[in-house]
């Protein structure tokens, strides 16, 4: 991780967990817990469990689940971030490196081999189901200081830069793609679960064709 630059915010863990490995264990075995079991069936006992050790073990690495599902969900936008980034060097216009990003945000993920403590796919159904938890809490202001929610505000700046380039004189970018990526994330969820709620008939292709659709008209009106 360290190799890729992914920065997640040291009040997010006791000790940080990508320096031993034990910790890479209690990463990866947590998102495999969550994708099978739902955040509320995840407990540090059956983590404990599925790394064969105790739940001694994970509070040694994080304070409580919330903080797990923080790290876990800040983890992922730093790589979504760094994977935008990459995939940006090769498009020529702010256009197509909207409708990328939209992408990114939409389609399912496949495993980075750089990185192989970390299930991404599995990881994408966590944040994809469970995002919103890290902050409908009364504790919002509280961890908003102490970088909650970084991931997901890099992100949001990373998108602002594209809409000033596709329209500087747009006033309201940092409302708007942070309803975009919520947006990205509740229409998979939707189209999976809810699917009255969603337009997706063929799949991900309608959900990034809406998002980008409603972008773009948006910031060119």
């Amino acid at each position: 991780m360290n190799a890729l630059n992914i920065s997640v915010s040291p009040n997010l863990f006791v000790k940080n967990p990508d320096e031993t490995a034990l910790g890479r264990k209690i990463l990866s075995k947590s998102i495999e817990l969550m994708a099978e079991l739902g955040y509320e069936q995840t407990t540090f006992k059956k983590i404990g469990l599925a790394i064969e050790s105790t739940e001694a073990s994970v509070y040694r690495y994080f304070q409580n689940k919330h903080q797990l599902l923080a790290y876990l969900i800040n983890w992922y936008w730093g790589w979504l971030d760094i994977k935008m980034s990459q995939e940006f060097i090769v498009l020529n216009t702010p256009e197509d490196k909207l409708r990328k990003a939209i992408e990114l945000l939409v389609n399912p993920m496949n495993q980075d081999d750089r990185i192989p403590h970390i299930n991404e796919s599995l990881l994408q159904r966590t944040v994809v189901a469970e995002y919103p938890k890290i902050y409908l809490t009364k504790d919002v202001e509280s961890e908003n200081q102490e970088g909650y929610f970084l991931g997901y505000k890099h992100i949001c700046d990373t998108l602002t830069l594209i809409a000033h380039q596709i329209n500087p004189d747009y006033p309201y970018p940092h409302s708007l793609f942070a309803t975009i990526v919520e947006a990205a994330q509740s229409q998979q969820f939707f189209a999976a679960y809810l699917p009255r709620l969603s337009d997706s008939a063929s799949g991900n292709g309608d959900i990034v064709n809406f998002l980008t659709h409603m972008t773009l008209k948006t910031i060119q009106a």
